[in-house]
């Protein structure tokens, strides 16, 4: 039996433009139209890290860095909003509202523009376990090999210090979740 994986072009969020400064962002005065906006980015982008899902929305508002205050304000915020959310070794995984994590059997590649070419780092356990999943679907590999291929599989097409650490992430996570076998690389019967 063999774990069955979906392939996906990754989508980002179509978020209008509202030009504001980061202490008119902090107030308050923006707080219903930051939360319609993380609504969106997870209605449409889910699942989501904490960090991209925070850079999405402060970026709609023309705010390109998340200082201490900005960060706090959209924690503050998220955790208001009573979200599905996980952890794993990422940060906070946030979700669809229906989307259950434990059965959560897509991988999300690039797309054609800039805005889906996602940082490893902000790909979460969940996805990168799923790729490896799939790229153990084709063949038996070694770690290294699994690791290469799944990071090839998802867009990246240099293994640096981020893209390996994000693949052991993946690969530790699907093992875990019972998607691969640790020793073989092969799908758990």
């Amino acid at each position: 039996m063999t774990y069955q994986t979906v392939r996906q072009v990754y989508s980002a969020a179509d978020l209008p433009f509202t030009q504001c400064d980061s202490l008119d962002f902090v107030s308050g005065d923006y707080d219903k139209e930051i939360a319609k906006r993380i609504v969106k980015v997870i209605s449409e982008e889910a699942p989501i890290t904490e960090w991209l899902l925070i850079k999405r929305v402060i970026n709609s508002f023309g705010i390109y860095k998340a200082g201490s205050k900005i960060k706090a304000h959209m924690e503050k915020l998220l955790m208001n909003m009573r979200l599905n959310d996980t952890r794993d070794k990422t940060g906070t995984v946030y979700w669809k509202e229906k989307q259950r994590p434990s059965s959560y059997n897509v991988y999300r590649i690039f797309g054609a523009y800039d805005e889906t070419v996602r940082d490893v780092q902000y790909v979460p356990d969940a996805e990168i376990a799923n790729a490896a999943a799939s790229v153990l679907e084709e063949e038996n590999l070694t770690y290294e090999d699994l690791a290469r291929k799944t990071a090839f599989l998802l867009g990246y097409t240099r293994m640096g210090t981020n893209v390996t650490a994000g693949m052991k992430r993946g690969i530790e996570c699907a093992v875990k979740m019972k998607k691969i076998r640790q020793k073989s690389c092969e799908y758990e019967n």
